[in-house]
């Protein structure tokens, strides 16, 4: 029973203690979740400030760029965001505004598509290139061997027109007259 005493008079006095300590609390935690709003707020405003390009020269990144036009938009962001607004809507309410061209990266639709697949058909077509330039040289290289290094016909020496010494004709004849013509300047 005497227990019962000290635990009826503990409660007694440590009550508004304990209802003071939790009233205490909620303020502070409202806070914190305040915090924690406003640092997911300020996180998806930096990741939308990447994909949105300054207005003011169409250059640079609104994260990085430096001008009133890309504190304007900044400005903007946060403004959109606050008011319950989701990164597609904020991203499109700037399309809206600006159009397409304030896009960092343009959407995978229409004939900015061609921008996505554009490197996979060059690289294809290029090892396409490549291939047959490849059998070519190879296919060259092993004719020159059967045939003794002559390849083609603007290689090859004309038919019927040969010397015994072991040049054609017609070389014969030009090494003729450059020899005359060396004479005659003597």
């Amino acid at each position: 029973m005497r227990s019962l005493g000290w635990f009826v008079v503990t409660l007694v006095l440590l009550g508004p203690a304990a209802a003071w300590h939790a009233a205490a609390r909620q303020p502070g935690r409202s806070n914190a979740d305040a915090v924690v709003k406003a640092s997911a707020l300020e996180r998806e405003a930096r990741q939308i400030e990447t994909m949105l390009i300054a207005a003011c020269c169409w250059r640079e990144q609104v994260s990085v760029h430096q001008s009133e036009a890309a504190e304007q938009v900044k400005q903007d962001i946060r403004a959109m965001l606050a008011s319950g607004m989701v990164r597609q809507q904020v991203l499109d309410a700037f399309v809206q505004r600006y159009g397409i061209r304030i896009l960092a990266e343009p959407p995978d639709r229409g004939f900015a598509r061609v921008l996505y697949h554009a490197p996979w058909i060059v690289a294809v077509a290029s090892a396409f290139g490549l291939l047959v330039f490849i059998k070519r040289i190879t296919r060259r290289s092993v004719r020159q061997a059967s045939t003794g290094g002559l390849v083609g016909p603007d290689e090859s020496e004309p038919a019927g027109v040969e010397d015994t010494v072991g040049g054609n004709v017609a070389d014969q004849s030009c090494n003729e007259r450059l020899d005359e013509e060396l004479r005659a300047l003597d």
